[in-house]
């Protein structure tokens, strides 16, 4: 495949242009400056009190019975990360259930299984940082984060009531023979919720192209959702292009948030699929099964298929960071 059509899913289409630094005219310069000293630093604080309130709620909320705090911590996580994304500028997220979520899928030719088990699994295209808090305002799922998170000031006891799933990636990529993958971990998690061994887990979210894209295209799908063979709830988001993209590609975190900020409103759309429950075939071959959830989110929304991948993803920015000077 041509280099060009490996770097189409990562191409950035709005108005800043490659790595957010573009020519503009005047006038949006102008408009920028103003917008930097008149709107941003309301917007900032706005979205930092909504995750500071919500810290001290789980400090809170901690003190209490294991049970009720959980339950508590979900019902003030929703609100509070649907505030966040009020401040960050999405004004507008509209989600959408498309058929019945009893449905049954295999590929588009119907599935074996006749369970109705309630999915223990999200997985989702990914954009941009934003897509963790849309999920989070609205099933605030469980997520696979790194040992070191359980730490950190502020999102440590967050991820901790969340019932996050804590991996070592680092032992995990040496292929340390003591420490399970991740991909295991996932399994294990699944197939426990499944069985009913963790009745207040909360469902896993998980990005299976392991990285974002521009929100055009499909990237092939990392087998380790699909490794435990369990019902898994499919979502496609949609973010509205305008004359800035809320999806994080070839532009650095902090020039991207500036935009965020300094842009007044975004729009999204998020799909919820059918529940996908894997047919037998599907259970015993979990690329197969990965192979069909995404055509099945390719079909619907029309994304393009892709064989580009993080790696290349990777040394395509290097590139653009050294043409730009910013290497």
């Amino acid at each position: 495949m041509a280099a060009a059509d490996l770097t189409a899913p990562f191409l950035r289409h709005d108005t800043y242009g490659v790595l957010g630094m573009g020519p503009l005219s005047v006038g949006e310069k102008i408009r920028l400056g103003l917008l930097a000293v008149l709107v941003m630093p309301i917007k900032l604080i706005g979205a930092l009190g909504s995750v500071l309130t919500f810290w001290l709620c789980c400090r809170l909320c901690a003190l209490l019975p294991a049970r009720v705090g959980t339950n508590a911590i979900a019902q003030l996580g929703l609100v509070a990360c649907r505030v966040c994304l009020w401040w960050l500028g999405f004004w507008r997220v509209t989600w959408i259930k498309v058929g019945q979520q009893g449905d049954v899928g295999s590929g588009g030719k119907g599935s074996d299984s006749t369970s109705k088990a309630p999915p223990v699994g999200i997985v989702s295209n990914h954009m941009s940082y934003c897509d963790i808090l849309l999920h989070m305002s609205h099933s605030f799922p469980s997520f696979v984060a790194r040992a070191q998170t359980r730490n950190q000031p502020i999102i440590g006891i967050i991820s901790q009531l969340m019932g996050c799933l804590y991996v070592d990636r680092d032992a995990s990529a040496k292929g340390d023979p003591d420490k399970p993958r991740v991909s295991d971990l996932v399994r294990q998690r699944m197939q426990e919720m499944a069985a009913g061994r963790l009745p207040h887990a909360r469902p896993l979210l998980l990005f299976p192209e392991g990285t974002t894209t521009n929100g055009r295209y499909l990237l092939p799908f990392k087998t380790g959702a699909f490794l435990a063979g369990e019902a898994l709830q499919p979502v496609v988001i949609r973010y509205e292009e305008g004359r800035f993209s809320p999806c994080w590609e070839m532009i650095p975190a902090a020039r991207h948030l500036f935009l965020m900020l300094c842009n007044p409103l975004h729009s999204v759309t998020c799909f919820e699929l059918p529940v996908y429950h894997p047919s037998e075939a599907e259970r015993e071959d979990p690329k197969l099964y990965a192979h069909n959830v995404r055509k099945q989110m390719m079909d619907f929304a029309g994304l393009q298929p892709t064989q580009a991948t993080y790696a290349f993803k990777m040394e395509y920015m290097k590139r653009l960071k050294a043409e730009h000077g910013l290497a």
